[in-house]
């Protein structure tokens, strides 16, 4: 078993998660080091997120892309319980919010990762799915480096209740910096029907 797997397996049971409540999309870069994970008040769901986003530089300056995941909670009755995130790095500057539809929780996800550039900026981009019969996809385009990792989706029913990432810290001036490079995200029993 790979050391990494091995260290969100102990986070995991440390604060009191099951790893197999977790989705992950395989083949993002993992630079840095996975933060604690972050969930919603009980009782209450994932319908939208935000990305901190640093823009593109240009040549001869580094970039990073997305430096954290905000995911926005409501409970059954549609009261905003606030807003969860993991790990974070300082650069950029928060996206638009991307929220499902009244009634509905996202529980999909996909994730643009760019692990071959000269200048490695790991996550660029994510999209998410909300539950119900639309299944409608929130994007956020991000920055332009790297290709979608496939799909990973909560079983059943389950919807998305909390992230923990992976975020690399500072490297220092003449360094490659990635930020965040990676995320699983907690997947909970669906709400019941108000």
């Amino acid at each position: 078993m790979n050391h990494l797997c091995f260290i969100f397996l102990l986070a995991s049971v440390a604060y009191g998660y099951n790893p197999e409540d977790f989705i992950h999309a395989f083949g993002a870069t993992n630079y840095g080091f996975w933060g604690a994970t972050e969930a919603c008040k009980n009782g209450s769901y994932a319908y939208g997120f935000q990305l901190k986003i640093e823009s593109e530089h240009g040549a001869f300056t580094d970039d990073t892309s997305v430096n954290a995941i905000k995911l926005f909670c409501r409970d059954p009755s549609g009261v905003d319980t606030g807003e969860v995130t993991s790990s974070v790095m300082s650069f950029g500057s928060w996206s638009t919010r991307r929220t499902c539809q009244d009634g509905s929780y996202v529980r999909g996800y996909m994730l643009k990762s760019d692990g071959t550039s000269s200048d490695l900026t790991a996550a660029n981009a994510l999209r998410m799915w909300c539950s119900g019969p639309s299944g409608e996809e929130l994007i956020e385009p991000g920055n332009k480096w790297g290709g979608w990792l496939d799909r990973a989706d909560c079983g059943g029913d389950k919807v998305i209740c909390g992230l923990m990432t992976l975020v690399q810290e500072s490297q220092g001036s003449f360094n490659d910096d990635t930020a965040l490079n990676d995320v699983r995200f907690l997947c909970c029993d669906p709400p019941a029907v108000v």
